[in-house]
């Protein structure tokens, strides 16, 4: 997992308004400055014009420099590099600054900072206290808004809770579930609040949205992306969950195109409480025969429509995002589909379930998936188990979530600033 190293930050509408701007606003934007600064973000600064104060000559980015109290990296573009929506502007200043993409979020408003974000690889911060410019990225109302997602979303936590990284599998997910959990009791404070967001729609949707959205970005799997799909629901007639409204943001921000309905559910499956409580066990062979691949998946963007002809995964990378990962059987039956269309898969979840819950990985099925975007009839599968407790990553990612999910509701400045 990356660190936040750096911030870009465009002059026009977001640090500077052309005219007479807020003067509380404009100090709120000062102040989310120096925060940065604190807590060892560096700022730098982009626009493609000449800002200077009002009845003076002074640089505005001199007269921020001044007033922070030092000096801030400032990139001209047309003069010191490129125009900053071209690619090679950001490359420019990610290099001069000694930062990767991944550590890096671009604070913008206007459709060129759309651009500069999405060519520069970088999450796209989408300020909204002057104009509204953008339908694009994160909306955020106040500069307020902005440290409080730094804060609590891309500082916290400092890795995945638990992964697998082996072969052909990859699996993250962010924080353990656990109401009542022994081992992770720090759950308790956010696991309720999750499952509502991930499952119902309630639930504080932005922290959730907004966490995974970081995680996406900071981890580097927003940038190996080329498409993201959401499982879906156990019914036909399953909803999107809201949350997943964030991964479609992230996705778009990050290049990746976004599949809402890629993965397929033509008929109901059976939900795996159900199933134990009547004293079956769950599998994946529940999935497999309830799911294909769509050959005309929804675009998203301005576009729309479905797909005329089916996306070309072939050598792609595909992100599967899911809400709770236990033994991983949905997982597994979108990975094994996905690889039959030739895609690389890695799987994002919010929560892991603990205890005695082992990932089963697909090793083998009977027979293979041979039409991907069709209906498929499983008769067995052979797979092998990976140890719950034993891909735990950070153990501390429980205590770390609790902490900012508590934080994030009633945020504020850090006294001295």
């Amino acid at each position: 997992m990356h660190t936040l190293r750096g911030a870009i930050f465009s002059l026009s509408n977001v640090l500077a308004k052309e005219g007479k701007a807020d003067s509380d606003t404009v100090l709120e934007t000062i102040k989310l400055i120096k925060y940065m600064i604190s807590v060892g973000v560096q700022p730098a600064l982009v626009s493609n014009s000449t800002w200077t104060i009002a009845g003076t000559k002074e640089p505005f980015n001199d007269y921020l420099s001044r007033v922070i109290g030092q000096k801030l990296p400032y990139y001209h573009g047309g003069k010191d590099m490129a125009y900053k929506q071209y690619a090679s502007a950001m490359q420019h200043v990610l290099e001069a600054q000694g930062w990767s993409p991944q550590e890096v979020v671009y604070i913008g408003n206007t459709q060129e900072d759309t651009q500069a974000a999405s060519n520069g690889g970088l999450l796209f911060l989408n300020a909204k206290w002057h104009e509204e410019n953008s339908q694009f990225g994160f909306e955020f109302n106040s500069p307020k808004d902005i440290a409080k997602f730094v804060d609590c979303c891309c500082l916290t936590p400092k890795d995945w809770f638990w992964s697998i990284e082996r072969d052909n599998l990859r699996v993250y997910t962010i924080a353990p579930l656990g109401e009542h959990s022994k081992a992770y009791p720090d759950a308790a404070t956010y696991s309720t609040d999750a499952k509502n967001a991930v499952k119902f729609g309630a639930g504080d949707l932005r922290f959730w949205g907004l966490l995974m959205a970081a995680r996406m970005h900071l981890s580097g799997v927003g940038a190996e992306a080329s498409y993201v799909a959401p499982y879906p629901g156990h019914k036909t007639t399953s909803k999107k969950a809201e949350l997943l409204q964030a991964v479609r943001i992230a996705s778009g921000s990050l290049r990746a195109r976004y599949l809402e309905d890629y993965i397929f559910r033509h008929q109901d499956a059976p939900k795996s409480q159900s199933l134990r409580n009547s004293g079956q066990q769950p599998s994946a062979l529940d999935q497999l025969a309830t799911v294909h691949l769509r050959t005309d998946p929804l675009k998203t963007g301005e576009v729309g429509g479905r797909y005329k002809s089916r996306p070309n995964v072939n050598g792609k990378t595909l992100v599967v995002v899911d809400d709770i990962c236990t033994q991983g059987h949905s997982l597994e039956a979108a990975r094994a589909f996905a690889e039959a269309a030739g895609a690389h898969v890695i799987c994002l979840c919010w929560l892991k379930t603990p205890g005695p819950n082992d990932y089963h990985e697909i090793v083998k099925l009977d027979p293979s998936i041979k039409k991907p975007y069709s209906k498929y009839t499983p008769k067995k599968l052979d797979f092998s188990v990976h140890s719950n407790s034993g891909n735990v990553i950070n153990p501390n990612a429980a205590a770390e979530i609790a902490d900012a999910f508590t934080r994030f509701s009633g945020w504020d400045w850090p006294k001295g600033l």
